[in-house]
């Protein structure tokens, strides 16, 4: 592998053009921050005009769903960077594809912490409003990751299609 000065950096800047990534949908990152914003914003509608938290569980007391809320937060926040680390730290001349590590045990933990970060988010506002934009966030991530892997499978063919057959793609196996 070629050391880190002999690749041409400059092709390596924007993370859409990278070529040792297998590419992501033209538009995902737009979307997940539009997602991303709704979500907010439904949340805060939810606490400003419906005030749907008070229909919702409130016999779990909030000095108990703050620590696990803010722990779901950053538990799943640190998946996700760490995922991304993972996949962004090196610069390759072709795509490689990562199965070591979390991606041995899911294969999108990025898409995984991000979606743990609304649940966590969700578990302290207990927005109403706020978890039905929850469920086209999981929507929106499965079908992200459904488009990645269709990628992945024409780059990689049968050895990523025996990476789907072993590693699941959401929740990791217990035993």
């Amino acid at each position: 592998m070629p050391e880190k000065n002999e690749i041409n950096e400059e092709l390596y800047k924007n993370h859409e053009n990278r070529p040792d990534l297998a590419r992501e949908h033209p538009i995902g990152d737009p979307l997940q921050l539009l997602f991303l914003i709704i979500f907010i914003g439904a949340i805060a509608v939810d606490y400003i005009f419906f005030q749907s938290y008070f229909l919702l569980s409130a016999k779990i007391p909030f000095l108990l769903r703050l620590p696990i809320g803010l722990a779901l937060i950053a538990s799943g926040g640190w998946l996700a960077l760490k995922g991304i680390q993972i996949v962004f730290k090196d610069l390759r001349p072709e795509p490689v594809m990562i199965t070591e590590g979390m991606f041995s045990k899911v294969r999108h933990p990025i898409y995984l912490g991000v979606m743990i970060v609304y649940v966590g988010i969700l578990l302290i506002t207990r927005s109403l409003l706020g978890a039905i934009v929850f469920i086209f966030v999981m929507i929106l991530y499965n079908w992200l990751a459904k488009h990645e892997e269709k990628l992945m499978l024409g780059i990689f063919g049968d050895t990523y299609q025996e990476y789907i057959r072993q590693v699941p793609m959401w929740l990791p196996k217990l035993f």
